[in-house]
């Protein structure tokens, strides 16, 4: 076996995990406004990617090669998750709506270590009070399950939150 047919598999796969990779980096800061270094990213994944899959194509025979390439592209993308959490910081903000069991809802959420606050607020049928929880995506599974239990017609919305400051999340050490 020659050194090329070693060597050109190992640099395909290094530079489609890099191409992947950074991809993700670039979607993120696309998402949050960062227009400018998205470009700038793009033209250096869309360079690296072109010449890898250049060299893949000119030696269509090259299995390993190919392989390669699927590998660094499912290395990409589990490094791509990596920093996707590290960067986001994946924080959620939900709502919820009792018509019957808001106030045990609120006190259960509390007790597992949720910080909750209340409003109230007035929909179809009249008055409500809304519980708002703050915490990682991680943590929707306990909530939901602590919620469901007391009131499975409860009525949850969630969305991911971006610049925050202050105030108190469950399972998040404050910045001091």
């Amino acid at each position: 076996m020659e050194m090329g047919n070693i060597l050109w598999p190992i640099i395909i796969f290094f530079a489609i995990t890099l191409t992947v990779s950074i991809g993700t980096l670039r979607l993120i800061l696309m998402v949050r406004g960062q227009r400018l270094l998205s470009i700038i990213i793009g033209f250096f994944e869309a360079s690296i990617g072109i010449a890898a899959i250049a060299k893949i194509i000119r030696d269509v025979s090259g299995i390993y090669s190919i392989l390669a390439y699927g590998a660094g592209f499912a290395a990409g993308l589990f490094i791509g998750m990596v920093i996707s959490d590290k960067i986001s910081k994946n924080i959620m903000s939900t709502n919820i709506i009792s018509n019957k069991s808001h106030n045990e809802i609120e006190e259960l959420l509390r007790e597992n270590g949720f910080g909750v606050t209340s409003f109230y607020g007035n929909g179809k049928d009249g008055n409500l009070k809304i519980l708002n929880v703050i915490c990682r995506n991680t943590k929707l599974i306990k909530l939901n399950k602590i919620v469901c239990k007391e009131d499975p017609k409860a009525f949850l919305v969630t969305h991911r939150l971006e610049g925050l400051r202050g105030g108190f999340f469950y399972d998040m050490k404050p910045n001091r």
